[in-house]
Parts: structure tokens; C-alpha cells; sequence
């Protein structure tokens, strides 16, 4: 049984969030900006954020061409750039709320790498510039095939590459930390080994593993679910498919030529360097119905991929040991659209950002309090 200290002062708040990662702490911010003194509690499963938030690749970036393509043909123009000015806006009041020296923020630029069966994309980069243009202010993709060799790719797989100088990477376990302390700054209070069990009205129910039970935080305002791919699974209902991202890291590499983020086959592979080594992940489009999964766990079929698209395009001719490697789950949509739904009087959702949480969650965040 808890106390009546832990009753009095524990498990009643104005505003429950569950999820720690970043639409949470999002979510929090924006909160206490309009409540400042609102009782708001975070609740979290894991010791760390549990889906993707530490567990992805660092990239501040909002889709290649032709990712860009593949959406504009899938869900029209119109809301294909809705969703990238809402992915460049986030990018930037990420920057501004947390700090370019925090998020560890840099800008070597973005570049996706076109094979031979990729060409036919070029045709659309004229026209997805345009599109663009009235976000950006500015060209968004050239091709730059001369840094092919620059970079060192294998010549006969990349056939072009395309560049953009509004993509940048990021530090994912500085940018959560320094996030944290914000939050914790003012006055919020992030409960971790909360696993949420249940939602009843306004109470949320906590597994509470010392005492072995079930102990009931009760929101006098609103309850907001932020843990992406895993709501469904707490909501009782399939509002979004687990996505897994599985990532490898290499060893230090020495006069590694690799400097930005890089994005293969519609962004469905991803890599990027860390100082002098190279993080390399994806592969989600080998098995897409193995891959709605929520286990942190990689695969041999999809780690055996990444390796070899390392050794035989990316880094050809160069010995390359794996250091480590490791897996996040996302939160997809048949459409690659958000999810931003009252689900009850008590609940709002905010969720599946597609892979573009680091650049989503902010304005998505925003939109999520519109409808309290």
C-alpha cells in the first residue's frame, strides 16, 4: 500500500504525459509556457526514454527527394509540404528551445545517394524545388556528383548524388539531457520505471514493482499518451504499426572522408558520420511486416544488409570493424502521416511521427495542445 505522504503529494496532477522522449518533454514545455503553475507530471517506463529518442540516428533533417517524391505521389502536394514546413519549422524551435551547443548541432549538409535504379528521380528536382521554394527561400536539392569520389563511394553502384545544405545532424543523448534539465527546471517531475498499465477515465494506472501493485495517478485536467508506436498498445485500439530502426556503428576510422547525413532508397537507409566513425541504419523495407516490432532487438538479415552496403558502397575497399549496434522503435502510418487525435474528454494523443521525430515533435506538440 502507498502512504498518505505519496497519496498527498505523488499521484494528483493537473496534466498527465505519458512518454519521456521528446513529444513528451514537448509536450511538457509547452504546457507549463501556458500553465505555469500546472502540476505536471511525465511518466516513463524505461530508465531512459524507451522508444527512439536516444536510440535514433542523430539526423536533423526533413526527407530527401525522393522521399519528398514518393509522399507528393502517395498523399498530393498539398499536404506533402504541409507536413515538411511543419518537419523545417520543428528543426528550428528545436534549435531555439534547446540551443545549437546543447543539441550538438551541425550542419555538413544532407545527400542521398542515387543507384542506377534511382535515376528517374532526377526528372522531379526541378519541380520539388519550386514546391519548396516558398518554405526554404531557396534551391533545396542540386546534384553534386563530383563528391563521389570526394567521399569515396563505389563509382559503380552510386550513379548520382544529390545535395541539400538545410540538413544537419545532431547529439541525441545531449539534446535528451538538456531537454530533461529544462523540464526538470520548471518544476516538472518525470517519474521513470512508471510502466502504465491502464487509463480509466482520468486516472492512470502504474505497475509500481516494490509494492507490487497497481497504484492510480489521477489527472484533474488532461491525460496526453506520447509513446508514439507504443499507444496502440496502451489504447486498446490500432491507431499506429511499431516501426523498428536498426542501427550499427563502427569503430573509429582513420582519415574518414565522410562528413554530413546521407539517405539511400526513399530514407529507408540512413547514415551519417560521428566524428571519425560511421553510424549506418535502416533496412526496414527488407521486412516491413518483421520490422512492426517492438523489441529492441536487431536482426541477422538486416544487420548482414547494413554491413554490406557499408563495405561494398560506402566504404569500398576499407577494412571496417562494427563496434556496436542497437535498435529504436518508431511509430508508423499506412499514410506517413501524424497522428494528433482526442481519443476521450480525459485523452489526447500525439503520435507516429514517421522516422521525423527530432524535426515533428515540437510542431506537433503545439497542434496536440490546440485541442485541450
Amino acid at each position: 500500500m502507498i502512504s498518505y505522504w505519496e497519496q498527498s503529494s505523488f499521484i494528483q496532477y493537473d496534466y498527465i504525459i505519458i512518454g519521456a522522449g521528446l513529444m513528451g518533454l514537448h509536450l511538457a514545455y509547452e504546457l507549463s509556457e501556458k500553465e505555469p503553475n500546472a502540476r505536471i507530471v511525465i511518466l516513463e517506463r524505461g530508465i531512459f526514454p524507451s522508444g527512439a529518442s536516444t536510440k535514433n540516428a542523430g539526423f536533423a533533417c526533413f526527407g530527401s527527394l525522393s522521399e519528398i517524391a514518393a509522399d507528393i505521389e502517395m498523399n498530393g502536394l498539398d499536404a506533402s509540404l504541409s507536413l515538411i514546413e511543419k518537419r523545417f519549422q520543428g528543426i528550428a524551435l528545436l534549435k531555439e528551445r534547446i540551443g545549437i551547443e546543447a543539441l550538438g548541432y551541425e550542419n555538413h549538409g544532407g545527400y542521398e545517394l542515387l543507384y542506377e535504379n534511382h535515376l528517374p528521380v532526377l526528372e522531379q528536382l526541378d519541380q520539388v524545388n519550386q514546391h519548396l521554394f516558398p518554405i526554404f527561400k531557396s534551391n533545396v536539392f542540386s546534384v553534386v556528383n563530383e563528391k563521389i569520389k570526394d567521399f569515396g563511394f563505389a563509382s559503380n553502384a552510386v550513379k548520382s548524388l544529390i545535395y541539400s545544405p538545410f540538413e544537419g545532424q545532431i547529439h541525441s543523448g545531449r539534446m535528451m539531457k538538456s531537454f530533461i534539465k529544462k523540464i526538470m527546471a520548471k518544476g516538472i517531475q518525470i517519474i521513470n520505471g512508471a510502466s502504465v498499465k491502464a487509463l480509466e477515465g482520468n486516472q492512470v494506472h502504474v505497475f509500481h514493482p516494490i509494492l507490487n501493485e497497481i497504484i492510480s495517478f489521477k489527472a484533474a485536467k488532461q491525460i496526453l499518451v506520447a509513446t508514439n508506436a507504443l499507444a496502440s498498445e496502451l489504447l486498446q485500439k490500432p491507431i499506429a504499426k511499431p516501426g523498428r530502426g536498426q542501427i550499427i556503428l563502427t569503430e573509429p576510422i582513420a582519415d574518414l572522408k565522410i562528413k554530413g547525413v546521407f539517405h539511400i532508397d526513399e530514407g529507408y537507409y540512413y547514415f551519417r558520420n560521428i566524428e571519425n566513425r560511421i553510424l549506418f541504419g535502416g533496412g526496414r523495407n527488407l521486412d516491413f511486416k518483421g520490422e512492426e516490432n517492438a523489441a529492441f532487438e536487431n536482426t541477422e538479415l538486416i544487420t548482414n544488409e547494413l554491413i554490406r552496403i557499408l563495405h561494398e558502397v560506402i566504404l569500398p575497399d576499407q577494412k571496417v570493424e562494427i563496434q556496436m549496434k542497437w535498435a529504436g522503435i518508431m511509430g508508423f502510418t499506412e499514410n506517413k502521416l501524424p497522428i494528433i487525435q482526442r481519443i476521450n474528454e480525459h485523452t489526447v494523443v500525439a503520435m507516429s511521427c514517421n522516422g521525423m521525430g527530432v524535426a515533428l515533435s515540437g510542431m506537433m506538440a503545439k497542434e496536440a495542445l490546440a485541442l485541450l
